[in-house]
């Protein structure tokens, strides 16, 4: 990954703060298993103490957080309107955005966190991720606060749904493209084996304590008793 060499001062000042930052949107998506392209924008969830740090340490090499009008929203998270957006380029090169995102706003809490091993992490800074079952609880938390139709909500549900089908199926085919099968199609001994272990692995997710409901919706979702569109929203 090419990173513009301000983006790699900003991300250095960060490390050196101690600023916790946790992949969001494509980089994480990616690494569950959802194939999307990673370019050179970085997405992060932080502390919600931090992001005052960050804006101080951003200003301080020159760089001011950006309105809609100045870097209109590309990420479904920049639809929130939450924490800070940076657009960051080198004389005469693309440029690039950094995103700053408060972790609560997510519901994700810092002991649900794990720090990238040095295989994996391809950035100059430390960086954290979650777990399968940390995120789409986290996608269901976003989705569930907002109004049936609106972006961020779509947005939040294809995530959901992206690295529910990539993580728990076989999403491979054999040839140039892949057939629809009819829906009165009934599934194959493959399909109900790679179900059933989805279903059993979403049972073994750790919920708390007023939460558990989100394990019932996903696995009526994913058996398909219901649709992911009717998770609850904010106007139910």
């Amino acid at each position: 990954m090419h990173l513009p060499t301000q983006t790699i001062r900003l991300i250095k000042q960060l490390e050196l703060h101690n600023i916790l930052l946790v992949e969001w949107e494509n980089a994480l998506l990616n690494r569950l298993g959802y194939p999307l392209i990673v370019n050179s924008d970085l997405v992060f969830l932080v502390p919600d103490e931090q992001l005052r740090i960050v804006e101080q340490l951003a200003a301080d090499i020159g760089y001011h957080a950006a309105d809609r009008k100045i870097l209109p929203p590309k990420y479904p998270s920049e639809e929130s309107n939450q924490g800070l957006r940076y657009i960051i380029q080198d004389p005469g090169k693309s440029c690039s955005r950094v995103v700053l995102l408060p972790l609560s706003w997510t519901g994700i809490s810092p002991n649900e966190v794990v720090s990238l091993s040095a295989a994996q992490n391809k950035l100059p800074c430390s960086v954290y991720t979650v777990s399968v079952s940390v995120a789409c609880t986290a996608f269901v938390r976003i989705a569930s606060r907002e109004k049936r139709g609106s972006k961020l909500r779509m947005e939040a549900i294809c995530a959901l749904c992206g690295v529910i089908t990539y993580h728990f199926f076989d999403t491979s085919y054999e040839g140039d493209y892949y057939e629809i099968p009819p829906e009165d199609q009934p599934l194959s001994e493959k399909e109900v084996l790679e179900m059933t272990n989805a279903v059993n692995s979403l049972k073994e997710w750790e919920m708390r304590e007023g939460e558990e409901w989100i394990r019932s919706e996903l696995i009526k979702a994913m058996t398909g008793a219901t649709s992911y569109d009717d998770l609850p929203c904010k106007n139910d």
